[in-house]
């Protein structure tokens, strides 16, 4: 299995300008405009990157998803580094889920689900060079979950509460759900049912 070898991810590492850990950053002191602009800095900077290593599969958070994110953490007495985690992320395609990784990565198995439980099935794997270096997400998305998540991460994710999502996933391994047109019609009964 081909993992991102640690050369390219310090490559693509970004040292934080606001000077102190990202473990020490106040996230309720520090104007998100102030963040925004040292996450701009890395994007510039990561663009140019991409196209000289030909990092396929990578993504940068979108302004709004941060803004959405950084508000969420605040809402849920979060920190710096939990609302940061993914600024930068890979999503990475297996037929199985693997079960041993490099050791410079920390792992976070989600194949049983989150905490609270939205039935997004994944490994992440996150690297951070050091403590002033935004973490890299490299999210892992295996077997049949692969599917799901991409039509989770379309149609309901963000948009809707956890229980949607749980519930979708259950009538998708069921075999109820087998396209992107039963997984909305799904959707649509579950969202009258939560109207009515």
């Amino acid at each position: 299995m081909q993992f991102i070898e640690k050369s390219i991810l310090d490559k693509i590492s970004y040292t934080t300008t606001l000077g102190q850990s990202l473990k020490q950053i106040s996230l309720r002191k520090t104007p998100i405009e102030t963040i925004l602009a040292d996450i701009n800095i890395y994007r510039s900077a990561y663009m140019n990157i991409v196209v000289q290593e030909n990092l396929i599969g990578s993504r940068f958070k979108s302004e709004d998803s941060i803004i959405r994110k950084y508000e969420k953490t605040i809402r849920n007495g979060g920190g710096f580094k939990q609302c940061f985690n993914d600024v930068l992320g890979f999503r990475l395609r297996f037929d199985k889920y693997p079960n041993e990784f490099p050791e410079y990565f920390r792992v976070v198995d989600l194949r049983d689900g989150k905490k609270v439980d939205d039935g997004y099935r994944a490994i992440h794997l996150y690297y951070q060079k050091d403590n002033l270096a935004y973490p890299i997400e490299i999210q892992l998305w295996c077997a049949d979950d692969y599917q799901f998540n991409v039509w989770s991460h379309k149609l309901v994710y963000k948009y809707y509460n956890e229980e949607v999502g749980k519930i979708l996933y259950e009538r998708y391994k069921s075999g109820m759900i087998n396209s992107e047109k039963e997984f909305l019609w799904e959707m649509k009964k579950l969202l009258g049912r939560q109207k009515s």
